[in-house]
C-alpha cells in the first residue's frame, strides 16, 4: 500500500462550493473500507518454437499421431532426442504423457500450434481493490501508485496537511472468492486493474484497506464524494452513497450545530481583529476580514484569503473585500501549487489557477505574471518548480 500526504479537506470544499445548484453545508472525512485482494494468474510469453518442438507439436495436433514411438518412427529421430523434447513440452504445460507413452496436447499446446508461437506460462501477481459495502471492484484510477490506501482506518497525523479527524465506516459484507471470479469473467476487467492477458486467475489473499474520502452533505441531504483520484467529484463513491443507506445513517449520527453560533465563537477567540459573518446564497458561510487581518503571525497567512476553516464538520470561507489582496493571494497559492505531485505541466497549473481565480473573484494569472511575482518576492524555490513544468 502506498502512503503519501493525503490531500487536504479544504480542496474538496473549494470544489463543492463551485458546483452549480448545490448548497454544501457539512464535511465528513471518512476512512472508506475496501479489500485489497492479491490475485495470482498466469501470463504467457510468446516465444519462437525450437524446430523439433514445433514439428512434434504439429504432428500431435494435425498428423493423427498419439504416442512417443509413433513420433520416433514418423520423424526417424533418436528416441533420446524425442524424449528430451517431450519432457520439455510437458514441463511448460504443452502436453501430457501417460504411462503407456500416449502423448496428448493440452489446451495450451493446441493454442500454441494454432498461433505458430510457443506460449510459455509465467506466474503474475496483481492487486485489485474491491469496495466493501457493495463488493464492486474499483476502477483503474484507484490503483495509481500515488494514491494513499491505508491498512487500517486510523489516518497517521504525519500524512495530514491539516487536523482533519476521520470517521470510520463499518461494512458487514464478507469477502467471497466469487468477487474475483466475477471480475475475471468481465470483458472490461482491464478497466479494474485486471489485464486481459492474464489467465487462470485466482484470488490469493484479501486484506483490509481504507481509502481516505471526503463526503460533503448538501442542504437537500445528498452526499458529494471526493477522493484523491481526480480534481473533481468521485462519481463511483457517490453512487455507493446513493445505493447504501448505512452511509447516510452514519452521517446522521453526528449532532448538528448552529453555524452562526459556531463561527461567532470561533471569531471571538481569534486575534486578527473583527470580522463580519454572512451566509451566502449557496448556504456557505463567510467571514469578511479587513486587509490588516492577513500577514505575519499572529495574523492569518496571505495564502488563506479565500480558503476555508473547518470546525465541527462545518466550513467557513475567509474573505477580504480588497481585490488587490485577493489577487496577491492567488499568485502565491498558484506558485505553491506548482510544487504539487499532481501538477506536471503548465496546463495542469493553468487549470487549477483558473478554478482558484474564479473562487477569489479575480482574473486568472498568466504564466508570465506568476514568474514576475516569484522573482519580485524572491520566491526562488517556487520559481524553480515553475520553470520545470512541461
Amino acid at each position: 500500500m502506498t502512503t503519501r500526504a493525503i490531500y487536504p479537506a479544504r480542496r474538496a470544499v473549494e470544489h463543492a462550493v463551485t458546483v452549480p445548484g448545490v448548497r454544501p453545508v457539512r464535511l465528513f472525512a471518512v476512512s472508506w473500507p475496501l479489500w485489497e485482494v492479491e490475485v495470482t494468474a498466469n501470463v504467457y510469453d510468446e516465444q519462437a518454437y525450437e524446430v523439433i518442438d514445433r514439428f512434434l507439436a504439429r504432428a500431435l495436433a494435425e498428423g493423427g499421431i498419439g504416442t512417443r514411438d509413433e513420433l520416433v518412427a514418423f520423424f526417424g529421430l533418436e528416441p533420446s532426442l524425442v524424449d528430451r523434447c517431450l519432457a520439455f513440452l510437458t514441463v511448460i504445460g504443452h502436453l501430457t504423457v501417460s504411462g503407456h507413452e500416449e502423448v496428448r496436447l493440452t489446451e495450451l499446446g493446441l493454442r500454441s500450434v494454432r498461433a505458430g508461437v510457443r506460449y510459455t506460462p509465467k506466474e503474475n501477481r496483481q492487486k485489485v481493490l474491491i469496495e466493501r459495502f457493495t463488493g464492486r471492484p474499483l476502477p483503474q484510477r484507484y490503483h495509481r501508485g500515488s494514491l494513499t490506501v491505508l491498512p487500517n482506518p486510523n489516518v497517521p497525523q504525519d500524512l495530514l496537511e491539516d487536523r482533519t479527524r476521520f470517521l470510520s465506516l463499518f461494512a458487514q459484507t464478507a469477502f467471497h472468492s466469487r468477487m474475483v471470479d466475477d471480475l475475471a469473467a468481465r470483458p472490461d476487467r482491464a478497466d479494474y486493474n485486471l489485464p486481459a492477458q492474464l489467465r487462470e486467475i485466482r484470488g490469493v489473499a484479501a486484506r483490509d484497506a481504507y481509502l481516505p474520502t471526503y463526503l460533503i452533505e448538501t442542504s437537500d441531504r445528498s452526499l458529494l464524494a471526493y477522493t484523491d483520484t481526480g480534481s473533481g467529484r468521485d462519481d463511483f463513491m457517490e453512487a455507493v452513497c446513493h445505493d447504501v443507506p448505512a452511509i447516510r445513517a452514519r452521517i446522521d449520527t453526528v449532532d448538528r450545530v448552529n453555524p452562526r453560533e459556531l463561527w461567532t465563537e470561533w471569531l471571538a477567540d481569534r486575534k486578527f481583529g473583527p470580522g463580519r459573518l454572512q451566509e451566502l446564497p449557496n448556504a456557505v458561510w463567510r467571514v469578511v476580514l479587513a486587509p490588516g487581518a492577513f500577514g505575519g503571525s499572529p495574523k492569518l497567512p496571505l495564502s488563506q484569503v479565500g480558503s476555508f476553516q473547518l470546525r465541527s464538520h462545518h466550513f467557513l470561507q475567509l474573505w477580504c473585500d480588497d481585490a488587490g489582496l485577493r489577487r496577491r493571494a492567488v499568485l502565491e497559492r498558484v506558485l505553491g501549487m506548482a510544487r504539487l505531485y499532481g501538477v506536471r505541466t503548465r496546463a495542469d497549473l493553468a487549470e487549477r489557477a483558473g478554478i482558484l481565480a474564479v473562487q477569489l473573484e479575480v482574473t486568472v494569472p498568466t504564466f508570465a505574471e506568476l514568474r514576475a511575482h516569484a522573482v519580485g518576492e524572491r520566491m526562488y524555490d517556487h520559481l524553480g518548480h515553475l520553470d520545470v513544468l512541461e
